[in-house]
């Protein structure tokens, strides 16, 4: 449903967009690359990559209210920017970059600038809003980075991420095998020639456009999230499309209006693309293709295959792996455990929590309830984890309760910590497990170390008890997981 209603607003917001620069036909055979040239179409028929859905369509409910707001400002559309731009950086990092699309709006030198500043101050109550609900939005993800977690806003990785600086991963984005957003999404390399006829024929929103695509991309790469392949064509780039499909406009503008030679070569460029586009993902929807195990050998030996041999599977990194879960099989690993803790001796201030009289095995088992919250720290440097990748971790415990745990919630974390604060963190609600009261229940909880991280960060997996009443845990042990030879 959430996808379906992002959807709607997509195509709808952006056929306004397009239409106040293009003809009916123009823009609907735009509206058609985008729905089926791209992962737009997995997004929407498989509702794949809410959070992605979701982001599209407030990026382009950005770009129609300011071009709304320029032409004709009032408070309704300073308002329903304001708040759009300052959900899209409270969701995630690079939605900053939309507020350089507003700001640049309309100014390519120093004669409109003079004239943009004159339009802001006769407008500038209305300036104020879109800017103070973009300051609230950094403002609540500063304080609720955990505001969210476990909705369909976190779809990928907690709020609070790290950024690094100089986008180390931007041959990652653009150019991996596994799932670079060129590789899978090649429609996209028409807005470079489609920026050009832009600069040439609408300069006011050329700048604009040009330095949020620029600012979004490296904003994206910045961040170590997107070095692990847990997505298919880079499913976090979509929002980008509410802009980039703007130049792709005008790219299929500038190729109507040339002769029949033209319009025949580049119009079976365009279909080829996207028919390519099609078949790669109904080859990942098949389990051709996964992001995890994607060689270049692999892709080369699958392209164009509707079928794969035994000796083709061996071309990836795991062959034998389970497609739908990394960890699923466990004769491809070499598992050590690296934490346990049967909770018969636990010192400190833990101690009074340390009970007899429930337990899964040994003496005894810890007490979570509300005078304590979280299973004993037993965070580590990624330093003392084998260097390799990718690598797995898997936290376990048995549980009990007495009482339903769906009224008393409690989860399983794992996430990682850089500089203090936390990203990549990945949650286990158990009363979506259906667990029976009253009964030990064994839990667990798989995680993937991502490929480019500091060493000196810290893995942090917990139990986290939200109840009211209180749940016993016992064994707890952290495993990892490196594929055998």
């Amino acid at each position: 449903m959430i996808v379906s209603l992002s959807s709607i607003i997509t195509l709808l917001g952006l056929w306004f967009v397009l239409r106040k620069y293009f003809t009916a036909g123009i823009t609907i055979l735009t509206l058609l690359l985008l729905a089926l040239g791209t992962n737009f179409f997995l997004m929407t028929v498989y509702s794949g990559a809410v959070q992605a859905s979701i982001l599209l369509a407030l990026m382009v409910v950005v770009v129609w209210m300011t071009q709304r707001w320029y032409e004709k400002p009032h408070w309704t559309e300073a308002l329903i920017l304001g708040l759009a731009i300052g959900s899209l950086v409270f969701i995630k990092a690079s939605g900053f970059a939309s507020v350089l699309l507003f700001f640049f709006w309309g100014a390519y030198n120093k004669e409109t600038f003079a004239r943009k500043w004159r339009f802001f101050a006769l407008h500038k109550q209305q300036l104020v809003l879109v800017f103070l609900l973009f300051f609230i939005g950094i403002l609540l993800r500063m304080i609720f980075p955990e505001a969210l977690q476990g909705s369909w806003f976190c779809d990928y990785t907690q709020h609070k991420r790290v950024i690094y600086l100089l986008a180390p991963n931007l041959w990652l984005v653009l150019f991996s095998i596994k799932n670079g957003w060129l590789i899978y999404t090649p429609l996209v390399l028409f807005s470079i020639p489609g920026f050009y006829i832009l600069a040439e024929r609408n300069k006011p929103i050329f700048y604009s456009t040009f330095l949020y695509s620029l600012t979004f991309i490296l904003l994206l790469a910045s961040s170590p999230d997107v070095a692990t392949p847990d997505n298919f064509s880079q499913q976090r780039m979509s929002e980008i499309f509410a802009v980039l499909f703007i130049p792709i406009g005008y790219f299929i503008s500038w190729i109507l209006e040339g002769r029949w030679i033209r319009k025949t070569v580049y119009g079976l460029v365009l279909l080829t693309i996207t028919a390519l586009s099609l078949f790669q993902t109904w080859q990942y929807r098949t389990k051709i293709l996964n992001p995890w195990f994607t060689t270049t050998k692999y892709y080369q030996a699958v392209f164009l295959k509707t079928h794969i041999n035994q000796s083709t599977r061996m071309l990836q990194e795991f062959w034998n792996l389970d497609m739908s879960s990394y960890l699923a099989n466990e004769s491809d690993f070499k598992v050590s455990t690296i934490v346990f803790d049967g909770f018969d001796n636990t010192p400190g201030a833990f101690s009074g929590h340390i009970q007899e009289k429930i337990f899964y095995n040994g003496k005894g088992a810890m007490r979570l309830d509300s005078g304590l919250r979280f299973t004993p720290d037993v965070s580590m440097k990624l330093s003392r984890l084998p260097a390799v990748y990718p690598l797995g971790i898997r936290l376990t415990a048995n549980v009990f309760s007495e009482t339903d745990f769906k009224d008393n919630p409690a989860n399983m974390v794992i996430t990682l910590r850089h500089q203090g604060q936390l990203y990549r963190y990945k949650p286990l609600a158990l009363q979506e497990l259906s667990l029976p009261k009253g009964k030990w229940n064994r839990v667990k909880l798989d995680y993937v170390i991502p490929r480019m991280y500091d060493p000196n960060d810290d893995l942090i997996p917990f139990l986290w008890y939200a109840g009211s009443s209180a749940m016993y845990v016992d064994d707890l042990k952290v495993e990892v997981y490196v594929v055998g030879d």
